[in-house]
């Protein structure tokens, strides 16, 4: 099951399943519930545009939104209960954010392409930074402006992404397990040679500042195409993970590579602040990123970022 949002012409939006080159509303799919189920027009409103309620660990709900499912795959086969993908405009798939963590380093490779360590992993723990929600985040399918004053060094990074599902605070690594409520893609862009102020004397902090101000960028952490409930059917560490720009694949690992897995995470995240219902965490990047390369995005440069299971979130360089 894959759910996503879509954009009405009301200025709002609705929840609908995906199905990678169309989706099926889910608002068409509760009203073949209600006839088939109890003969009648639904006596309850179709669940809003927020999926958080019908995810995990809200099993009862979740119960309902399973069965939803499975009609949605027989209502897809009917093509005027479908809508192409290329038709609909996409919504992030989850509201707005309160959180958005993110990991600096979490896959050796990567370390090691970017000229950085690990140490051993009981010795270590995860450098988590965060970005501003409301002007990083973008749906898939959105152009992301090159930043004025640096457009020169933008790179890419395809990261899975957790969703959390509840309220957590000082939660073991098994008690993880239960807080994640959906994965999707994420996409952790970054300003490579930020240059706040080119007359600036070096401080001992100075390189560090300027990195995570380079995270900073409006449009720097899109997400989607959809998400994927955190269920038994979804193993988030073993995942094939990807990303090619204008066709070319740029990344390509797994995330069983990952140093600290996302029950870990999410365990190492709650010790710090309490996570929120809709919080996400994405989980850091493979190798092959830009800087490695010496090679950055450009105006026009299409993005492909892909985790098995999930889907491909897109993006358009502008």
């Amino acid at each position: 099951m894959r759910l996503c949002r879509i954009a009405t012409g009301s200025g709002r939006s609705e929840l609908a399943f995906y199905f990678d080159e169309y989706v099926v509303p889910l608002s068409a799919v509760y009203d073949i519930y209600w006839k088939s189920a109890y003969g009648s027009q639904p006596l309850f409103p179709c669940p809003g545009d927020d999926p958080l309620p019908y995810l995990p660990p809200n099993w009862a709900n979740y119960a309902l939104l399973s069965r939803l499912a499975k009609l949605a795959e027989t209502a897809a086969r009917d093509e005027s209960a479908r809508c192409r993908l290329d038709r609909v405009k996409l919504d992030t798939p989850i509201p707005m954010p309160h959180k958005v963590i993110c990991l600096a380093v979490n896959y050796a490779e990567h370390a090691t392409e970017t000229g950085g360590s690990t140490a051993a992993k009981a010795e270590s723990f995860p450098f988590f930074f965060m970005k501003p929600p409301s002007t990083t985040v973008r749906p898939s399918h959105s152009c992301v402006a090159l930043p004025s004053n640096s457009p020169d060094a933008i790179d890419w990074e395809v990261e899975l992404t957790a969703v959390i599902g509840t309220y957590a605070k000082d939660v073991t690594v098994e008690e993880a397990r239960t807080v994640v409520g959906a994965y999707t893609v994420g996409l952790d862009m970054s300003n490579r040679r930020l240059r706040l102020n080119p007359g600036r004397v070096e401080q001992e902090r100075t390189a560090f500042h300027e990195w995570l101000c380079g995270k900073w960028h409006d449009g720097f952490a899109p997400i989607g195409p959809c998400i994927v409930p955190a269920d038994n059917a979804f193993d988030p560490g073993n995942r094939a993970i990807s990303l090619s720009v204008n066709g070319r694949t740029m990344q390509d690992s797994n995330t069983s590579h990952m140093i600290f897995d996302v029950y870990e995470l999410v365990s190492y995240a709650s010790r710090i602040m309490t996570l929120e219902p809709g919080d996400i965490i994405m989980t850091g990047t493979p190798s092959g990123v830009g800087m490695a390369r010496n090679c950055f995005l450009k105006r026009g440069d299409e993005i492909a970022a892909s985790v098995e299971g999930i889907g491909t979130l897109r993006a358009t360089i502008a």
